[in-house]
């Protein structure tokens, strides 16, 4: 049975973010938890700046799960990125992504997956072939750094607007594939589909059992139910791969943070009812 979470800011960013709440993570858990959420996944910048064991007894005081993290931030406040021009920007990435890893395993369950998104950095300028070997090479490493902590690592396709490399679901599916690891996975984004796949759902059907988190937003950024994406089709092409993960939310806070929570759920369960 597939549930139902939302994104929320940690408090060590500075900068806003797609997030339905940020910083107040004991408000933002206990609003979730009265709305029927049933987990959430945290965008942080600097896990070393979090208190992992408050925030473990504040997701089990309002009944919710942690999905996973996010890691956005950590190349759009720090700069830092796993491949680029700048060998010592790289060293500093895989040490922040490592105390992601880190930080899951020390404070919460097995399973809980790391996002890889902008966080993957921009590669090098006008070697497309070389950013790719050189991604493999530290996804891997990664990868093999995480197994044996219990934590899982999602690769996030972007749209060509927001990234330099791995746009498409194919993109994404072909990264897994060089990576060759257990550990590996895709997490897609329908907003980032729409833009860059030729079909979502065919993108869904190819990815299988790679895609092991979707984040929902409408083709607008909001909630979704705001603007025109299909989540009638989207949601079967999710059942049709037998897909168990979470349906994760990452939107704009529209009209308010309240209003944009409430209309989300509210509009998912059609799909997604609670046993």
């Amino acid at each position: 049975m597939t549930k139902i979470a939302a994104m929320v800011g940690t408090p060590d960013l500075s900068q806003d973010t797609l997030a339905v709440y940020c910083g107040d993570l004991g408000r933002a858990f206990s609003r979730l938890a009265s709305l029927g959420y049933d987990g959430v996944e945290l965008m942080a910048r600097d896990p070393l700046l979090l208190n992992g064991a408050a925030i473990r007894r504040m997701l089990e005081e309002n009944n919710l799960q942690l999905v996973g993290l996010c890691t956005g931030h950590v190349y759009a406040e720090d700069g830092l990125g796993l491949v680029g021009p700048d060998a010592e920007v790289c060293m500093r990435a895989m040490t922040r992504l490592k105390a992601f890893v880190d930080f899951a395993a020390a404070h919460f369950e097995a399973g809980i997956l790391v996002n890889i998104g902008r966080s993957r950095g921009p590669g090098i300028p006008n070697e497309p072939m070389a950013t790719l070997g050189e991604m493999t090479s530290a996804f891997r490493e990664l990868a093999e750094y995480a197994a044996p902590r219990g934590v899982k690592l999602v690769l996030e396709p972007i749209n060509a607007l927001q990234s330099s490399s791995i746009h498409t679901t194919q993109e994404g599916i072909g990264m897994v594939g060089r990576v060759n690891h257990p550990n590996f996975g895709l997490m897609l984004d329908v907003y980032h589909m729409n833009i860059e796949d030729v079909d979502i759902y065919a993108s869904f059907r190819e990815a299988g059992q790679m895609c092991w988190l979707v984040h929902l937003a409408d083709n607008n950024r909001r909630w979704p139910g705001s603007a025109h994406l299909d989540f009638t089709r989207i949601t079967n092409a999710m059942q049709e791969i037998g897909y168990k993960g979470f349906a994760s939310l990452e939107i704009l806070p529209w009209p308010d943070p309240d209003t944009a929570a409430r209309s989300a759920i509210g509009f998912l369960r059609r799909f997604f009812p609670r046993e």
